[in-house]
């Protein structure tokens, strides 16, 4: 398998014949911390649902005391008590 570094040092490792293309990538740690990247907007924002739109699909967080801890022009960090993840095309 190939290690491809991220800027945090953490490797990921993804085989080389996987295109990544358009599709987001998600991070979680834990039931506490999301990070999504190619993120392009947030549709939505409650303390119990967060839903974020992507190139190719939304991304749903529900759960609990939700909140978008940090955000960029493609990247979003949710903190909170996650109970589930829904992908609706």
């Amino acid at each position: 398998m190939q290690k491809n570094k991220d800027k945090t040092g953490r490797g990921r490792y993804l085989p080389p014949d996987i295109d990544m293309g358009s599709q987001p990538m998600i991070e979680i740690l834990g039931n506490r911390r999301v990070t999504l990247e190619g993120s392009t907007g947030i549709l939505l924002y409650e303390s119990e649902n967060i839903k974020i739109n992507t190139k190719r699909m939304v991304v749903s967080f529900s759960g609990r005391g939700l909140c978008v801890r940090n955000i960029s022009c493609s990247c979003v960090e949710i903190e909170g008590f996650i109970t589930g993840i829904e992908f609706l095309t």
